[in-house]
């Protein structure tokens, strides 16, 4: 910080306490000529008033006076101030005095009768030592500016040595990480590492930092409780005046969310894409089939052929019906979440679609817990139908050997910090959770996605288009749906749908695309 200079004459004011009226005009006098802006009392009562209403910078006092003493005032202020500049101006040097005056706390002594340039250097010095208060002062208050920006920041802060050895961590950090600054300094950043950022990341942050550069990049750390956080991270050095490392700082921001609603955004446009694709496949596809069909069947109305041939034609068109059934779940791929909608309660949909799917599946238990003040949706009840179909559906293929599924509905509120890819609001959540094989991490992310499927490519259950066409109608009732799964114990399935607020039932509409 640049050092300002001394202050002048004029910046400061002096409290001169004199009871004799000869001296008191001669110094008062003198020190008007060195330009010292004055406040004079006569005794040490009246200084004490005159103090208490400016608090000059430096205390010039007589001690024997009429009504209180200088060393009683002296005390009294010493009292309020305990860096106030005090010079005693005095005929005695008692040994008593001298003492009171030491335990009191006076700075400098000046013997009368009065040498006026011993009393220029008391008063400089006294200068000196205000104009560093004053420094102290404004630099002690920058430190506090800085510190409370720096605890107040919206970004996670953390000053670490040149080992990286955490010395400091705000607010936020505790807030985003869950560690406690007594858990995190003493130890390193490595307790927010994941595993998941590559260690050439790692190189690269040390090789520059250490050279004296500022690094930036992102980086997926974990929190306390095990959840991963996307974190953009910029890493700059402290340096003494030499050049030589100090600190580093380290600002963070959480951008979890803001990855989320990319990634998300992404695989909209890209299943958009897929469904503009899937449905003139599925449009033309189904013509052809038609025709086949058609074919067959009056083939075998015709022909007077062995058994063998109606029962290749009949095979030939159970699966020319499959494929019928592969084109219209394109086209409904395609076309999402636009039909019909209206405001209408969930549970009937949720009953019947389980209810179905359940039903001659005695392994497979259920359990339904349903709100009972759950909000109303606006949506399409077959298209709502067969969303809840497939994930039923895809719980009991997951559980070969038997098991629970469980589903359940609930108000939510979202609100603009929540991880997910909605605008804040009321929401209707439902969770289809299954006690099945699970999902590895790495086919987590891909489920979907359009024909991706851990299941026998080729067969019925293998199509990989269950999931893709609950993301499309989700998404297109303005909704979201995710996933989260361990493997070996199971996988849940999060959707959230925006609730409405209770009102009479709306005339049928068309849903926007």
């Amino acid at each position: 910080m640049t050092m300002t200079s001394p202050p002048s004459p004029d910046d400061l004011t002096i409290l001169y306490v004199e009871d004799e009226d000869t001296s008191r005009e001669q110094v008062k006098r003198m020190l008007g000529l060195r330009g010292y802006r004055l406040i004079v009392a006569a005794n040490g009562r009246e200084g004490l008033e005159l103090y208490q209403a400016h608090t000059p910078d430096i205390v010039l006092t007589d001690i024997m006076m009429p009504f209180m003493s200088g060393l009683d005032m002296a005390r009294e202020i010493r009292s309020r101030a305990r860096d106030a500049q005090i010079i005693v101006v005095t005929a005695f040097n008692d040994i008593d005095y001298l003492l009171q005056a030491i335990d009191i706390g006076i700075n400098q002594f000046v013997l009368k009768p009065v040498a006026f340039q011993k009393l220029y250097e008391a008063i400089e010095r006294s200068i000196n030592v205000v104009t560093m208060q004053r420094q102290l002062r404004r630099q002690n208050e920058h430190i506090r500016l800085l510190s409370s920006a720096l605890e107040q920041s919206p970004s996670m802060a953390i000053i670490t040595d040149t080992t990286g050895v955490i010395e400091y961590v705000n607010r936020k950090f505790c807030e985003i990480t869950g560690f406690d600054a007594d858990e995190a300094i003493g130890r390193t950043p490595r307790i927010l590492k994941s595993g998941e950022t590559s260690p050439e990341v790692y190189q690269d942050l040390w090789s520059t930092i250490l050279q004296g550069n500022e690094w930036h990049g992102s980086m997926q750390n974990r929190k306390k409780n095990g959840d991963l956080f996307w974190e953009n991270v910029s890493i700059s050095p402290l340096k003494a005046p030499d050049g030589s490392l100090l600190k580093f700082i380290k600002n963070g921001e959480d951008v979890t969310r803001q990855r989320k609603l990319e990634a998300e955004s992404l695989r909209s446009r890209k299943m958009e894409a897929i469904g503009i694709l899937a449905g003139g496949m599925a449009h033309d596809f189904n013509n052809l089939l038609q025709v086949i069909l058609g074919y067959i069947s009056l083939a075998k109305l015709h022909v007077n052929a062995p058994q063998t041939i109606i029962e290749m034609l009949e095979t030939a068109e159970q699966t020319s019906l499959r494929a019928k059934e592969l084109s219209l779940r394109l086209l409904a791929f395609s076309k999402g979440g636009d039909s019909f909608v209206h405001p209408a309660p969930l549970a009937p949909l949720i009953a019947s679609a389980i209810a179905a799917v359940l039903r001659d599946k005695p392994a497979i238990a259920s359990e339904v817990t349903i709100a009972s003040d759950l909000h109303r949706v606006r949506m399409d009840d077959s298209q709502m139908e067969r969303t809840f179909s497939n994930l039923a559906v895809n719980a009991v293929e997951a559980m070969p050997q038997g098991g629970t599924l469980r589903v359940e509905a609930e108000n939510v509120t979202i609100g603009e910090q929540d991880a997910l890819s909605l605008p804040a609001g009321e929401y209707v959540h439902l969770t289809f959770h299954d006690t099945g094989t699970g999902i590895t991490p790495e086919n987590l992310p891909r489920v979907f996605d359009p024909y991706f499927t851990t299941k026998e490519m080729g067969s019925q259950k293998g199509m990989g288009l269950s999931l893709a066409l609950c993301h499309s109608i989700i998404r297109k009732h303005k909704g979201a749906i995710n996933a989260e799964s361990t493997p070996g114990k199971g996988t849940t399935f999060h959707i959230y749908l925006p609730a409405l607020p209770d009102e009479p039932t709306a005339p049928h509409e068309t849903a926007s695309p």
